[in-house]
């Protein structure tokens, strides 16, 4: 694994992390909403069938607890998510133009 590459799956690491931490930001807030407009007293956000954070309405407002482990795992997945999607892209990408350097050397050639 040369340096550019690991550089490159270093940065989809952490464009995993970041996308998990916007999309737990965005699910919570409309949490937050939904219990607040329907008046529930207890409200649990998921993701994937993993709660990641539980609301409680307790002396007039709504508390929120962070369940940290399984924000973790979400944050895992989506790194891996990342890292699989632009390798991939990035295979595909190097084999065209793996192709079309093969295809001018022909033309060159004749």
């Amino acid at each position: 694994m040369d340096k550019k590459q690991m550089i490159r799956i270093l940065l989809e690491i952490l464009g995993g992390i970041v996308f998990s931490i916007i999309l737990c930001g965005v699910l919570i807030f409309i949490g937050y909403y939904h219990a607040n407009s329907n008046q529930l007293t207890e409200y649990t956000v998921e993701v994937l069938s993993f709660p990641i954070y539980k609301i409680v309405f307790r002396n007039g407002e709504l508390i929120g607890t962070a369940l940290n482990q399984n924000m973790s795992i979400i944050g895992i997945l989506c790194s891996i998510i990342t890292i699989l999607v632009v390798e991939v892209k990035c295979y595909i990408t190097g084999k065209k133009k793996q192709e079309e350097k093969r295809k001018n050397n022909n033309f060159k050639g004749e």
